[in-house]
């Protein structure tokens, strides 16, 4: 089998639904820091995985059919390189591709992941003010999920998928989103719209409350700097079961740029300002990240993250430098290194 490092950032820098190169392939990366994060109760000092983006092994094989057709597969699993622990599924799909667009079926990521996402300068990253504030609880991968992206025409492309969530005879975790986004040279621009139905978890409860999240996303290449942008809407009911659940509605925005020196020299920066229309629940707060990294090849980085959310209220629900503590952290810096293979 052939192992190549690149395949996943060729996913990532591709932007839509990943096909996989000819032949069986295994790819992945190993990525851990040093960290240091800080909350109202005090701050740790760890060995974290998954600064840049999460430890994971990644099988992926594509089979030509003829006509310009192909057939592929991905079974993504990430896991805990500081310790060892998992894997837990990420990605798990199946699907064709063709002269009409790409069908796929199975657990992958979402419409507004890859437009929204694009427009992350960090590429959601463990510290991605994109991925931490903006959307929080809304989601970027479904299981059970049927995606179909069309072929792209004069630089348009649309993404649709339909998740059929628990599948146990209700509308619980069921999902519905419609995308499109342009591209032309330097230029992106992309829209996409998500309806997400949730269970109560009040006890005794039957009710399943619905959410919708509207993301615009924009970025431009000015030769070595790629400025970008992100305007959200949010308005329902969101829910991480069976811990916390919560009613609210608003907006939030994104500006940032990826910067590339060099070759070897790369920055990012991201700030992002929430505006919760309650302020109960949630809280309108402020949240910025920034990042260097040094690109010993094409496959090996040496990087070091900052970011810090500053919230206006002290709501129970509090957005996170990263998910991977508890409390929500307010502030944290890494130095680690990525190798993909």
């Amino acid at each position: 089998m052939k192992c190549k490092g690149a395949v996943v950032v060729g996913m990532l820098l591709a932007g839509g639904q990943a096909v996989a190169a000819e032949g069986p392939t295994i790819s992945g990366w190993i990525d851990l820091n040093m960290e240091r994060i800080s909350s109202p109760k005090g701050s740790t000092e760890r060995i974290s995985s998954g600064g840049l983006n999460s430890s994971r092994l990644v099988f992926s094989d594509s089979e030509d059919l003829g006509d310009g057709w192909k057939a592929f597969f991905t079974h993504e699993m990430q896991f805990d390189a500081s310790t060892g622990a998992g894997p837990t599924p990420r990605q798990s799909f199946v699907g064709m591709s063709g002269p009409y667009g790409t069908l796929s079926l199975g657990r992958q990521n979402t419409p507004s992941y890859w437009v929204a996402g694009y427009a992350d300068p960090s590429w959601s990253a463990d510290y991605s003010m994109v991925s931490n504030m903006e959307f929080f609880y809304a989601p970027y991968r479904e299981s059970n999920s049927i995606n179909y992206n069309t072929p792209r025409i004069g630089g348009v492309q649309g993404r649709f998928m339909y998740s059929a969530g628990a599948e146990d005879g209700t509308r619980n975790g069921r999902y519905i989103s419609t995308g499109f986004d342009y591209r032309n040279g330097p230029l992106f621009a992309g829209f996409v719209s998500d309806l997400t139905n949730t269970k109560s978890i009040v006890p005794g409860s039957n009710a399943i409350p619905t959410s919708r999240d509207n993301y615009f996303a924009l970025t431009y290449k000015l030769g070595s700097i790629e400025p970008t942008f992100i305007y959200h809407t949010y308005n329902g009911y969101y829910a991480y079961p069976p811990y916390v659940a919560f009613q609210s509605k608003g907006w939030d925005m994104q500006i940032g740029a990826r910067y590339n020196l060099d070759s070897r020299n790369s920055f990012f920066g991201s700030y992002v300002r929430r505006k919760d229309a309650h302020n109960t629940s949630l809280s309108d707060a402020n949240g910025a990240v920034f990042g260097y990294g040094y690109h010993f090849s094409k496959r090996t980085d040496l990087y070091l993250n900052y970011a810090r959310i500053i919230a206006k209220n002290n709501t129970p629900i509090q957005y996170p430098v990263t998910f991977s503590s508890n409390p929500a952290p307010t502030s944290g810096v890494q130095l680690g290194i990525r190798h993909g293979f």
